[in-house]
């Protein structure tokens, strides 16, 4: 037996460690996703059981309509969450002058008519994903909250809306 391959060998891999090539000699030095890191896309026709919504912009779903007719109950949780969650930004009122808005842009008035002549499903697209400076309410609130959060703002708005706006301001009547 000749020592000559045994030598060969030991030379090419001190040829590579040197080189900085490491053997993989676990699954954690692998490339790989993270846990926790990036979410897997959904399957093509797959629908959430309970999960997050896929709401990319608030435009998409500005046909969609509540699961259920707004009633006083939703009215009322939709006050809890409005206080909760909006109130900082939009004020007590909905006017948009609440104290963050001094501070930031400010919120827009949810009484305005450009606001009021919006669809309901626009509205809840923007409480999902998002407006040019809200932030999307999909965490932490469920789709039943994001909708009575619609139901709060459509009691506010018939008390009256406010301002005028052509359609190229507000969008399409309800």
């Amino acid at each position: 037996m000749s020592i000559r391959p045994l030598i060969a060998g030991l030379v090419a891999l001190t040829a590579c460690s040197s080189r900085g090539f490491l053997w993989p000699a676990s699954m954690e030095q692998q490339p790989s996703i993270q846990p926790l890191v990036e979410a897997r896309p959904a399957p093509e026709g797959a629908v959430p059981l309970g999960g997050v919504e896929v709401v990319a912009d608030r435009d998409d779903v500005e046909d969609a309509r509540p699961p259920v007719p707004f009633d006083a109950a939703a009215e009322a949780h939709g006050k809890v969450l409005f206080t909760r969650f909006c109130t900082p930004c939009h004020g007590p009122e909905a006017k948009g002058d609440g104290p963050v808005s001094s501070q930031f842009p400010p919120a827009p008035n949810l009484r305005h008519v450009s606001i009021c002549r919006r669809k309901d499903g626009y509205l809840y697209g923007t409480l999902t994903a998002g407006g040019k400076a809200m932030p999307p309410m999909r965490e932490g609130t469920s789709s039943r909250d994001r909708w009575d959060l619609v139901a709060f703002v459509r009691a506010l708005q018939r008390e009256g809306c406010t301002g005028t706006a052509g359609p190229e301001q507000g969008g399409q009547p309800r």
